[in-house]
């Protein structure tokens, strides 16, 4: 019998295939939509078919655990990258996304022994993905080369996967973090979390954000945030990593403005919720995980969608707003956990 790798192994691979996939697609919609005066629009509806499914591909991936999401996933992206046609490339490509998401939950929480840490290392690699993509969709750099080599790699590595860390039943059992309210209330208190945490992502005060090497910054922030934040739950519990992120970290979202250290400082705690958000949903499906982590990502999108058509104008309304969703994320989260966790 060959040896299986650990599931935080998985979870460092599946971080750069979720990094490839990003990146792919923030490529195609920087490279081959750019032009487009329906840009927003199709960017909109790129963000809808990658993170609204994803709780129906959850509940598929929990009753049929053998079938490789993430290699599907990463086919898809493959296939749009060098497909001609715009609109079609870009369901395909949005919906392999999607896929390539739930392959990285179903292997880094089922088998995970209550531990949160490997799925914030894979969803960290997320964020490092979608800037790479965006500088390499409006640099003539490589062209192709490097988001299909990327995509290539990971088509590879999602097969090495699936077979050194075999997955045959959906279960994730050893998250008891949760309070004894109604399963539906601690959904409803969690989307909520998760779409406060998004709409707040748009809302962060950062005048000193004007440049790319800024904006690297930015990104590589928050995904060492998500990293960093499934780490801190295993190590000191979650209602503690709940307090430095939520907490902690407003004086330096609300005050950085101008000053990009505070503000990076705040925007990496900030992070650190992510998966807070996914250990408490998990909880509670725990013969269905990847149907939970499906539903952190339809909120992600909840969160999102306003921000195409309203964000706070000056300073004093982004630390309003920041202020009031950071504290409605933080009631919603204390009331999910379990006291002590």
């Amino acid at each position: 019998m060959k040896k299986q790798i650990t599931v935080h192994t998985a979870g460092w691979i599946y971080a750069f295939i979720h990094f490839s996939v990003d990146a792919a697609c923030f490529y195609f919609l920087f490279s081959r939509l750019d032009a487009s005066p329906a840009w927003w629009a199709l960017a909109m509806l790129y963000d809808a078919l990658a993170f609204v499914p994803q709780a129906f591909f959850g509940l598929l991936a929990d009753r049929f655990p053998k079938i490789n999401f993430g290699l599907a996933g990463c086919v898809f992206v493959l296939v749009a990258l060098v497909l001609p046609f715009d609109i079609p490339a870009l369901l395909i490509i949005s919906l392999g996304n999607a896929l390539a998401h739930i392959g990285g939950a179903q292997h880094t929480l089922c088998g995970a022994d209550g531990k949160i840490a490997p799925c914030g290392i894979y969803v960290s690699g997320g964020s490092f993905g979608v800037i790479t993509g965006q500088l390499l969709g409006v640099s003539d750099f490589c062209g192709l080369l490097l988001p299909v080599g990327f995509i290539v790699l990971s088509v590879v590595l999602s097969v090495v996967v699936s077979k050194a860390h075999r997955v045959s039943v959906s279960s994730a059992e050893g998250f008891d973090i949760t309070s004894n309210i109604p399963i539906a209330v601690i959904i409803f208190l969690a989307f909520v979390s998760v779409a406060a945490r998004s709409f707040v992502g748009y809302a962060i005060p950062s005048d000193w954000n004007n440049g790319t090497a800024q904006k690297i910054l930015l990104y590589c922030a928050m995904g060492g945030g998500k990293l960093f934040g499934g780490i801190l739950c295993d190590k000191i519990g979650y209602r503690k990593t709940t307090f430095i992120s939520l907490v902690v970290a407003l004086p330096f979202l609300l005050f950085g403005n101008t000053f990009m250290v505070l503000s990076l400082i705040g925007v990496g705690l900030f992070s650190m919720t992510m998966p807070v958000t996914v250990g408490i949903l998990v909880s509670k499906f725990p013969q269905n995980p990847c149907f939970a982590f499906g539903i952190t990502t339809a909120a992600l999108f909840a969160g999102t969608f306003p921000a195409f058509f309203i964000r706070p104008e000056g300073l004093l309304w982004h630390q309003i707003t920041v202020f009031v969703l950071s504290a409605v994320a933080a009631v919603c989260i204390n009331l999910s956990l379990k006291k002590g966790k």
